[in-house]
């Protein structure tokens, strides 16, 4: 075994496995920064001030005083829903589950908004109501626009799926970065 390794095929195999181990890691390495720098726009923004994450922390307020409000007029269990979908996403893992919780508390607080108006309100839960909705539909607006999902695209199309990064991702196991939509 010592004269393979001291043989010129010794040498080849040898140089040929370190440069072939250092290419993979190195693209593995050099892909999931340039990954982790797309994810940063979701949770930081993209230094505009916004983020989908800040947006998703602000619906989760809005909908904390939904509830407070709603208490007073609907009974508990017609508000369970819109506090199982408060949890679930207060507790998501991943863009991509993120996006399934938001699309789950913006049903369930609609729903809980218009049972609402169908009550006799005081004017200022009414204000209130309003104002909600009016929170829900800008921070909804405000996700639409954010470049996240674009940048994410843009890495998943002109990153991993050009050559060679296409082949060497999937050799390395670099997935793709997840898109705020439906899966």
């Amino acid at each position: 075994m010592k004269a393979f390794f001291k043989s010129h095929t010794g040498a080849m195999v040898v140089m040929t496995a370190v440069i072939l181990l250092s290419v993979l890691l190195g693209t593995h390495r050099s892909l999931t920064t340039e990954r982790a720098k797309v994810e940063a726009i979701f949770y930081q923004g993209d230094g505009s001030g916004y983020s989908i994450a800040a947006d998703l922390n602000e619906c989760l307020d809005i909908t904390a005083n939904l509830l407070t409000v709603a208490g007073r007029y609907l009974e508990e269990n017609a508000l369970a829903k819109l506090e199982g979908s408060r949890n679930m996403l207060a507790d998501w893992h991943g863009i991509t589950s993120a996006h399934s919780a938001y699309d789950r508390l913006m049903e369930e607080a609609e729903a809980v908004l218009d049972e609402l108006e169908r009550q006799t309100l005081t004017e200022k839960d009414a204000e209130y109501v309003q104002g909600f909705r009016t929170d829900l539909a800008a921070r909804a607006d405000t996700i639409a626009r954010d470049p996240y999902n674009q940048a994410a695209e843009a890495f998943n199309e002109r990153v991993l799926g050009a050559f060679p990064a296409s082949l060497l991702g999937r050799l390395t196991f670099v997935r793709e970065a997840e898109v705020f939509a439906a899966s």
